[in-house]
């Protein structure tokens, strides 16, 4: 194993190139950063070993990129694991970082009292070895002869690292395909799971998800004559138009009705677009041409693929049933519903919170009451900070009922 420290961000300026961390070989060294420590944010690498997948298959080589901030105390149970969002990498916290308002000192996810850690999953691009990294079998990109991965691999790579760093007891926290991970942590990881909190997700992705958020995507990238059956680095080129296209399809489904209508109307463009114009453009759909374009220039068009499709197949119940696997939970969860996210609606969300309480688990809802939808776990912090702070401030107070509670509704 072998970990790699770095103060450079994790987002690359062009199109993601193999990880140079795969084939490091240097000592491990667990950093273990202060309050304000120059450490805090800088991106390292692990080398984690061989991992069997879930679906047959086995990679003999993982390495996993991640941030931490703050200290992990002598006992090693005061971590809290921060799972980032489909396209979303290890940056939580600090400058530029996604859930920055929630994460440092004094702010709901107190770095003072808690080691917070961020790992950028197996099939991404951000440092993690995925699609674009070299087979040490072959020497070149694993392009599509990179295995099928799900949410219980990822999960499973992350307890190696975890384990690893020496945690012995952590908070999970995530929103969307990070709150699949937060409850695959809860059920098949309940031994170190001290608390979890998966937020706009339920036990599984709806058949409109898969179509809309996942095969609609994936099908404008494999129909891009520059995705060349996913070989575009081997040829030196980028299937740019199609992951613009499913980047753009996902985030309508991010946004609810209200958030655009609020937002956007029908009013004319205001900004240029990025596309040759059919007649006269509106305001929206410059928006969406900024998103696609923006999302070509940091991510792999491969890993969305690989990325979407695990996120399609996540099952809570697969392989034993949802009372099964609800009944390994150990630990207090709170699931956050957002009110107007029709990805995951919140009905659904709430629903699983009572389906825990059914089999006697302590179990909290919380609900946001935002117009912009699926993407609120990004924007709405006056509502999400105080939800994650008190329920974090009680995994420290003995004595919970495990009763079913209904909040912020």
């Amino acid at each position: 194993m072998s970990e790699n420290t770095s103060t450079m961000g994790d987002r690359p300026p062009s199109h993601p190139r193999p990880d140079p961390s795969d084939g490091g070989r240097a000592h491990l060294r667990v950093v273990r950063a202060g309050k304000g420590s120059i450490d805090d944010g800088a991106l390292r690498s692990l080398e984690i070993g061989a991992v069997d997948l879930e679906l047959g298959g086995r990679i003999e080589r993982i390495t996993l990129a991640y941030r931490t901030w703050g200290t992990l105390n002598a006992t090693g149970d005061n971590a809290v694991l921060i799972l980032h969002a489909l396209t979303g990498d290890s940056l939580a916290a600090g400058p530029g970082g996604w859930w920055e308002p929630l994460i440092g000192p004094d702010r709901p996810i107190d770095t003072t009292d808690h080691f917070v850690i961020c790992i950028n999953v197996l099939g991404g691009c951000q440092g993690s070895t995925g699609p674009a990294s070299i087979d040490p079998g072959t020497g070149k990109p694993w392009a599509m002869s990179f295995p099928l991965i799900t949410i219980g691999d990822i999960v499973a790579t992350q307890r190696r690292l975890v384990d690893q760093l020496g945690i012995t007891g952590l908070i999970v926290a995530g929103g969307s395909i990070g709150g699949f991970q937060a409850l695959e942590w809860a059920t098949r990881h309940p031994d170190l799971v001290r608390g979890a909190i998966p937020i706009a997700a339920s036990g599984a992705l709806s058949a409109l998800g898969i179509a809309l958020h996942g095969e609609i995507g994936r099908r404008a990238i494999m129909s891009d004559p520059n995705w060349r059956n996913g070989e575009y680095q081997e040829a030196g080129v980028f299937p740019a138009d199609g992951l613009a296209i499913a980047r753009m399809a996902a985030m309508v489904t991010y946004h609810s009705r209200e958030s655009l209508g609020d937002r956007f109307g029908r009013s004319p463009a205001t900004r240029p677009v990025l596309y040759p114009a059919f007649g006269p453009s509106f305001d929206v759909e410059g928006y969406l041409h900024y998103h696609g374009e923006a999302l070509v220039r940091r991510f792999d068009a491969n890993s969305y693929l690989y990325l979407t499709r695990a996120m399609d197949l996540y099952d809570l119940a697969r392989n034993g049933g949802a009372e099964h696997w609800l009944g390994q939970i150990d630990a207090p969860v709170l699931l956050i519903g957002v009110s107007s996210d029709w990805l995951f609606p919140a009905a659904d969300v709430e629903a699983l919170a009572g389906h825990i309480a059914y089999v006697g688990k302590d179990v909290t809802y919380s609900q946001i009451e935002s117009i912009n939808g699926h993407d609120s776990f990004l924007k709405d912090w006056d509502q999400l900070g105080p939800m994650l702070a008190e329920f974090i401030a009680r995994r420290s107070v003995s004595g919970d009922t495990g009763a079913f509670r209904s909040e912020g509704m």
